[in-house]
């Protein structure tokens, strides 16, 4: 599946306003930077897999790369052979928002439940 811009354009506006220096997370170790609130544990699977030596601190200001990061990360984790069904915007949230397994975690719900609204008021169809 192609990821459009626009649907992570959502994703940047559940994570950050769409704000590309947004430094989140503060009180926890690894704090979270940039337009889609990346943090090092998501690119250290990142960079992996892609070679790269990439730091979460590198995202700010960045959303070339930090949507780089994101359609990466869901090339490792999104995929059919890992969900057992074709990943739908859904499941690609919710595994932004808690990880491999996120699409499976209850606590993913009410993340889901905000890019829906996002959506609807985008006119943006997650379907």
């Amino acid at each position: 599946m192609t990821i459009p811009d626009s649907f992570i354009d959502l994703i940047a506006q559940v994570e950050s306003g769409g704000r590309l220096t947004v430094i989140g997370d503060k009180h926890l170790a690894a704090k979270a930077y940039g337009i889609l609130q990346i943090r090092q544990p998501c690119l250290d699977d990142f960079n992996r897999w892609n070679g790269t030596n990439h730091s979460a601190k590198d995202m700010l200001g960045n959303k070339e790369l930090s949507y780089t990061v994101f359609r990466g990360y869901m090339r490792i984790y999104a995929t059919e052979a890992r969900l057992g069904h074709q990943p739908t915007y859904e499941d690609m949230a919710r595994i932004w928002n808690g990880g491999p397994r996120g699409y499976m975690k209850t606590s993913t719900v009410g993340y889901a439940e905000k890019l829906r609204k996002v959506a609807l008021a985008a006119d943006f169809k997650l379907v």
